[in-house]
């Protein structure tokens, strides 16, 4: 019956379509997509991986659509260019869970997490001919402002870490001002001031300051419909033909801080991965060598971190930095230094990005030392090559409230360990990673290696056998090393634990509560004998680090002082209120107090044996709010019900 019914829709859709899809004539292959929509129709709402990024990210797109007529033609671009879309999505591997992350922290909507694919299609060292660049395009001005140096030897533009805490600080500051993403969006791309000018042209004509309404160039109008076209295809990738590569919904790499400069080649042999990844990861230094700074971060894989890290402890640092940082504390001539140090006057020009034949004061630069100790790295191994842990990365993030049981395995060593009371199972996984070179002109490489890692699944172990190790495995080993009844008593037995750490989370939280509110009204009691601290503008100041200095938020900045744009004028007094954070803490602590409600989460994961008042007590909200939130549908175990509007 529901496959009859899809069929008159899809009869039906070939009747009205060319009446009612905005007064347009589609060509063949737009008839073909929409009906190819209407059939995928009822994918939408599927239930998706838990391990994959894009089920994390479509359950926080919250961006409303405009110039839905823009949107449409986008998708169809995108829809018809599958290998560019799946290409751009690959290169966003190493870094889309970091930014989903920093976004969710923010309480931003996810499709800002999608915005490098506008902006850089995820290419790291992406240069536009008006000079704007990296993943999130700054300029140089508005890079410099948003704490992102930029030298000779290093730009923060490229910088993965700081280049996003940048971007989305900056995007915070835009939603501030306008109150609206898409706006927010529009003016980082067109620039604030041009976006409020538009703004006061609209409302002088009597005009709703809406995206739609505000006029615009080409790039702007098309700007945020291209992002929600992006949203719309991976929302919905089946209905457009699209088959979205995945990305693990985990982190790619971690942040470390080493304690001096190192070659970026010695650092990639450190942690035993290719030069490639590493500039994949650190693409900001356009140097040959790794200079650490305060808040400069060195990325590594999440795997090699421990390699890393062990190696360098144990390394002779001399031998890791093949050239000396030398600073110029007065104008010096190129000619004269590298008759002092050996090198051509070419060479130390190309090295250090110098277009002049003299060094101004204050400029770094790197002059060759003796040659690299290769024989001393060559002698480190990666440990992180444990089967067991490939294993624990192959496995997917499993969502909250699923449990999982840890059967009984060994892993094979060698041929001659899987006898004949043992069945071997062989898991490969294959990762494919995107890596650049140091020319942004040329695309991505891709390199694809396949690991092969195989698991002997084993019968009770008798007296003389080795030791098993447990490993974190899938549903179908556990049925091997399991009867049912085992699985189903550790289930229960993992049920009561959990209830019982949930009566005492929630008793926790209850003592939490009051003393955050005895420690916010302490707080109060000596901010407010504080006055407000006046700071007067000097040269090089910006808002940014302003707001640094004094522990605040650039919104709250503006604010205070009615600023309109980035423009301080030196000598200029800027009211600084300190009170701010603790005025928010205090009001918070006596709105849960007058309330009895504590802080509602963005949205709640349905458990087993769950009802809509047994929910609303646990989160301390009404009843009759959670239904119209939620309606009439039945609860289902693992089904997330949305709380951003209570």
């Amino acid at each position: 019956m529901a496959q009859l019914k899809h069929m008159v829709l899809a009869l039906t859709s070939l009747v009205l379509a060319p009446s009612i899809s905005f007064a347009q004539s589609y060509t063949s292959n737009g008839i073909g997509l929409s009906i190819m929509n209407l059939n995928a129709a009822t994918l939408k709402g599927k239930a998706h991986p838990a391990h994959d990024i894009w089920g994390r990210m479509r359950q926080d797109f919250r961006m409303t659509e405009v110039n839905p007529e823009i949107v449409r033609k986008h998708e169809q671009y995108y829809s018809s260019h599958g290998d560019y879309f799946n290409r751009t999505i690959l290169r966003s591997q190493p870094y889309l869970y970091h930014i989903v992350n920093e976004a969710e922290k923010r309480q931003m909507p996810a499709e800002v997490a999608l915005l490098p694919f506008i902006e850089s299609a995820f290419v790291s060292k992406a240069k536009s001919r008006v000079g704007a660049s990296g993943l999130w395009q700054f300029m140089p001005h508005s890079g410099r402002q948003y704490g992102l140096e930029q030298t000779n030897l290093y730009d923060g533009r490229h910088d993965v870490y700081a280049a996003t805490d940048a971007a989305l600080t900056y995007l915070q500051y835009l939603y501030s001002l306008f109150g609206d993403w898409s706006l927010a969006l529009a003016a980082y791309n067109w620039g604030e001031g041009n976006v409020g000018k538009a703004i006061k042209r609209a409302q002088l004509a009597g005009i709703a300051p809406t995206y739609e309404n505000l006029r615009m160039p080409n790039e702007t109008r098309n700007y945020v419909p291209k992002l929600l076209a992006v949203r719309n295809i991976i929302e919905n990738p089946q209905a457009f033909g699209i088959h979205l590569a995945s990305v693990p919904n985990r982190p790619y790499f971690e942040a470390i801080s080493i304690d001096q400069p190192i070659d970026i080649d010695a650092a990639a042999r450190l942690a035993n991965i290719s030069t490639s990844e590493f500039l994949t990861l650190n693409p900001s230094f356009k140097s040959p060598v790794f200079i650490p700074k305060e808040n400069r971060k060195m990325l590594l894989p999440i795997t090699a971190v421990n390699t890393f890290e062990r190696n360098y402890r144990s390394a002779d640092k001399s031998s890791l930095l093949s050239w000396n940082v030398f600073k110029a504390f007065a104008p010096t001539s190129v000619a004269d230094l590298a008759a002092q140090t050996g090198m051509s006057s070419a060479e130390i020009k190309r090295l250090n990005n110098l277009s002049s034949n003299t060094v101004p004061a204050g400029r770094s630069l790197l002059i060759s030392k003796n040659s690299l100790n290769t024989q001393i790295l060559d002698s480190f191994s990666n440990s992180d090559t444990d089967p067991l842990l490939n294993i624990a990365m192959a496995q997917p993030v499993l969502p909250p409230g699923t449990f999982v049981t840890h059967p009984t395995v060994t892993v094979a060593q060698s041929n001659n360990i899987v006898s004949n009371n043992q069945e071997a199972l062989t898991i490969t996984r294959t990762s494919t990673v995107a890596t650049t070179a140091l020319n942004t002109e040329q695309p991505l490489l891709e390199n694809t290696t396949t690991q092969t890692v195989t698991v002997a699944t084993t019968t009770p172990a008798a007296a003389n056998s080795p030791a098993p190790l447990a490993a974190e495995n899938s549903d179908a080993l556990m049925q091997m090393a399991q009867p049912a009844q085992l699985q189903a008593v550790a289930a229960a037995s993992v049920q009561k634990v959990l209830a019982q750490a949930e009566r005492e989370e929630a008793q926790v939280s209850r003592v939490a509560e009051n003393r955050s509110e005895r420690a916010a009204r302490k707080i109060i009691n000596v901010t407010d004998s504080r006055r407000n601290v006046a700071h007067k503008v000097n040269k090089g100041d910006t808002l940014f680090s302003i707001a640094q200095r004094y522990n605040i938020n650039v919104a709250d900045l503006v604010t205070a002082n009615n600023l309109r744009g980035h423009n301080l004028q030196v000598g200029q007094v800027l009211k600084i209120d300190t009170n701010v954070n603790s005025k928010r803490m205090l009001a918070s602590a006596r709105r849960t107090g007058n309330s009895k409600t504590s802080i509602i989460p963005a949205s709640y994961t349905v458990k087993k044996g769950d009802t809509l008042t047994s929910i609303a007590q646990r989160l301390n909200i009404p009843v009759s709010k959670l239904k119209k939130v939620h309606g009439k549908q039945v609860l289902r175990p693992g089904q997330k019900l949305k709380l951003t509007n209570m």
